[in-house]
């Protein structure tokens, strides 16, 4: 049971790092398209970059539950790769159906990966609100020198 736990915690160290890097990446696409004066600060404008930082963000969450599925594959829990991803989307999301079950030792990977969904979630709407701040603090600033 404690390498599976050591295994889980890794897994867990593994999607931070791969979600750090998708914020990584989308905070300095937006710095460029900030510079150049590409986002306007329209509702229309507001609600895209919305929008498109939720889906990259969210696609980083995708890959994460595409490793926990391999690493169910790898163990042995399910023979393919899709009904290991749609038990890892179920477990990541903490939705928890229960219509497909792993072994004892792979019930704790399932548990971890829930806790590892809720972290990663809550990175992920954090990340949502810092645009959302950043936009509504420029669509202010930009009033105020309107006047």
């Amino acid at each position: 049971m404690d390498a599976v736990v050591i295994l889980g915690c890794a897994i867990m160290a593994g999607c931070v790092a791969i979600q750090c890097f998708v914020v990584s990446i989308l905070l300095r696409v937006l710095l460029i398209v900030k510079r150049r004066q590409l986002i306007s600060h329209t509702l229309f404008g507001t609600t895209s970059v919305l929008i498109a930082v939720m889906l990259i963000l969210v696609s980083g969450n995708l890959v994460q539950i595409a490793l926990w599925a391999a690493v169910f594959v790898g163990r042995g829990e399910f023979l393919d790769f899709t009904t290991a991803f749609y038990h890892s989307l179920v477990n990541f999301t903490t939705l928890g159906y229960g219509d497909l079950v792993m072994s004892e030792t792979g019930r704790i990977l399932g548990a971890l990966e829930a806790a590892n969904g809720v972290v990663m979630f809550g990175l992920t709407t954090s990340v949502v609100f810092l645009v959302l701040s950043a936009q509504m603090q420029s669509a202010w600033d930009e009033r105020i020198r309107r006047g």
